[in-house]
């Protein structure tokens, strides 16, 4: 049994798989695409990768579309310097351009994805290239994930 299963290796998943193994959990993501995880993120910023936006918390929220305040508990807890120092942690170098959209240095997407694969797989991360088909509920939670190959039980599970 895994404490937390992921389905999805996005930018989202990887970030939770991440932060979930770095808390000590036992964490297995779930990943269709065959090519592997962050498939999408190299194909961002025109290939570069635009990180964040290396502005107020406030200002973030107020330039999101529509009504952003659903964003402000996230956003308060994680914001863009956060994100921008975690990267660096990682081993990758940004910068800042014109409109504080924030780059890797390299301008290259592949880095920032293999720097949260890193993130990811230094606290034991099992990466399964299955598909999620449904999530399977009992005793007031989640209990699994079924897939074509079986159900992997889990204490908790992440759509992203």
């Amino acid at each position: 049994m895994t404490d937390l299963l992921i389905v999805g290796a996005g930018a989202a998943g990887l970030m939770a798989a991440g932060a979930a193994c770095a808390r000590g959990l036992r964490v297995t993501v779930l990943e269709h695409n065959p090519e592997g995880p962050g498939q999408k993120l190299l194909i961002t910023g025109k290939g570069r990768c635009n990180v964040t936006n290396d502005c107020p918390a406030a200002e973030f929220i107020q330039s999101l579309p529509g009504d952003g305040r659903f964003m402000q508990s996230a956003i308060h807890r994680f914001g863009t310097g956060d994100t921008m120092a975690l990267f660096e942690r990682l081993g990758v170098p940004l910068k800042v351009e014109r409109g504080r959209r924030v780059f890797p240095q390299s301008d290259r997407a592949e880095d920032i994805v293999r720097a949260l694969e890193r993130y990811m797989r230094a606290g034991g991360v099992d990466v399964l290239h299955e598909r999620a088909e449904a999530i399977l509920a009992g005793g007031g939670g989640v209990r699994a994930v079924r897939t074509a190959e079986g159900d992997i039980e889990c204490r908790s599970a992440v759509i992203c």
